[in-house]
């Protein structure tokens, strides 16, 4: 007679038809909604990021000292030095280089008398480059036992102790930018060929209708206007020759020695 210990052991086998169809059916809705769910979080979390992300360079760029000014480059200085256009700047070490004003810096520079032209940029991640022009002098004018350069428009940038080899001295009562007499000396001094203003002595202005060259040797040139100062100037060169102490060239059709 065989025991109910010697039957074999009963192996279960899960079936699919055994497992409850509504309990199938609530599992794949459940499933369905977690995906949903995902589907739904994805984008908020994604626009989180962004945000997180744009945050941190709005910050690194408009808040932080890792794209501040650390160094400022200077181009086309001759006289003015690094240290004066630095000082004018006045650019504070770490601004973020994304809130610097070029505009009021470049304002700033630009006060500078020597300084004709100027521009700022920004050369990322650290450098503030500016690159000038300097007034160029043309004459000198006395200004008590000093000189002063002139630049074409009779500017007053810069004042020296001595005159300035190779430049030609002016007279006028005024030497300022806008004055007629200063105008008007400056555009005889600039019309000079070498040869005369190897000669001149100074450039003397009463008024802008009365300008005369006062020569080395005692002689003097009556320009008059300043009009057609080149031919006047070219006129005058060949007339070095003669024997006359005055030369008037104020109307070059009809010139006179005596």
């Amino acid at each position: 007679m065989t025991g109910k210990a010697d039957r074999p052991a009963r192996r279960w086998r899960l079936r699919r038809d055994a497992v409850n169809p509504s309990a199938r059916a609530g599992s794949r809705r459940a499933l369905r909604r977690s995906r949903r769910g995902l589907r739904a979080v994805a984008p908020y979390a994604l626009v989180a990021a962004v945000v997180a992300v744009s945050s941190v360079a709005v910050w690194a760029l408009l808040g932080s000292a890792l794209l501040g000014v650390r160094t400022i480059s200077v181009r086309g200085e001759r006289t003015v030095t690094t240290e004066q256009i630095a000082r004018a700047a006045a650019i504070p070490v770490g601004t973020p280089l994304a809130r610097l004003d070029t505009a009021a810096a470049a304002g700033r520079i630009g006060a500078l008398p020597a300084v004709a032209s100027v521009q700022v940029q920004r050369a990322w991640p650290n450098t503030v480059v500016v690159t000038i022009a300097e007034r160029q002098a043309v004459a000198v004018a006395g200004r008590g036992r000093n000189f002063v350069l002139l630049d074409p428009g009779g500017f007053p940038f810069r004042t020296v102790t001595s005159r300035p080899a190779g430049l030609p001295l002016i007279r006028v009562s005024d030497p300022k930018a806008g004055d007629p007499s200063t105008r008007a000396a400056l555009t005889v001094a600039s019309a000079l060929t070498p040869d005369l203003r190897e000669l001149t002595s100074i450039v003397v202005a009463a008024s802008s209708q009365r300008v005369e060259v006062r020569l080395t040797d005692g002689r003097m040139v009556f320009w008059g206007t300043s009009a057609d100062s080149p031919r006047k100037a070219k006129i005058a060169t060949a007339l070095l020759e003669e024997s006359g102490k005055r030369i008037d060239v104020s109307a070059p059709d009809v010139v006179t020695v005596r």
